[in-house]
């Protein structure tokens, strides 16, 4: 297998090179950017890079900004922001911006190296394909969704994107909420959590976005599946908000008695 190859931007020639031989020495090929406008023009060229490690204090603007860019262009390569800026809003502004880590500088090598393999690992042993159900497509490897509704991919979190995965290996079928817990979250059926339900709430609002969109992700049958564009059976989740299945069963009950009365 051919070594990961990892962009380095940063606008310090020093700096560049010095990052560059320690990334060397971990077993990774290296390209070097001066500049935002130069790793934006590696990364739109078919041979790419497998992680970028971008500094925030770039020449031509912030490296947070180029991230944002990088994002909304629909570059999901893991990336990883380099500062000398260690405060709380550095960081938050950083990882808000799209980043998948922030490191503060002086770089702790063995540090360094294991969060780069941590990148790394998400990857190991996915499906690399995509998976396909109704108008939905997801991007395992770059834990990416997208469907003709949403005008870019949308990236999920790691349990986000667990739960979706299992959601599409049932390819439209009902996966009980008991199963969800016990393959995503390795739970024992006898917890109560409402755990799934704030992740599916929250997949929801991600990957069905505005009110236009069509239900991507249904309730049924205890447990929750992806629409295949056939009408949905009659079992199919009422028509509440998604966080309407979070209240509990006796307010949920007189929820549906006064939504039914409406009708």
């Amino acid at each position: 297998m051919d070594a990961r190859h990892i962009l380095i931007v940063d606008g310090d020639a020093s700096t560049r090179s010095d990052l560059g031989r320690e990334v060397a020495r971990l077993g990774y090929r290296v390209t070097g950017a001066a500049t935002a406008e130069a790793a934006s023009s590696l990364l739109c060229r078919a041979s790419r890079a497998d992680l970028v490690l971008i500094d925030t204090d770039l020449p031509d603007g912030d490296g947070r900004d180029l991230v944002a860019a990088l994002r909304r262009r629909g570059v999901m390569l893991p990336m990883i922001l380099l500062s000398d800026a260690a405060g709380e809003d550095d960081i938050v502004a950083g990882l808000d911006a799209g980043a998948d880590d922030y490191l503060v500088r002086p770089l702790r090598i063995r540090e360094f190296a294991a969060r780069i393999r941590a990148q790394f690992r998400i990857t190991v042993g996915c499906d690399e394909d995509d998976m396909r159900v109704g108008v939905l497509t997801y991007r395992p490897a770059t834990r990416t969704a997208f469907h003709p509704f949403l005008s870019q991919p949308v990236r999920l979190t790691e349990k986000e994107a667990a739960l979706l995965g299992r959601l599409c290996r049932a390819e439209g079928r009902p996966v009980s909420r008991t199963t969800l817990l016990r393959e995503v979250w390795g739970y024992s059926p006898s917890v109560s959590s409402h755990t799934v339900e704030t992740h599916i709430y929250r997949l929801r609002r991600k990957i069905e976005g505005s009110p236009g969109t069509p239900p991507i992700v249904l309730s049924d049958e205890g447990g929750y599946r992806l629409s295949t564009g056939e009408p949905a059976p009659a079992t199919a989740h009422p028509a509440l908000s998604p966080s309407a299945t979070w209240l509990p069963s006796r307010r949920r009950t007189l929820l549906l008695t006064l939504v039914g009365a409406t009708n």
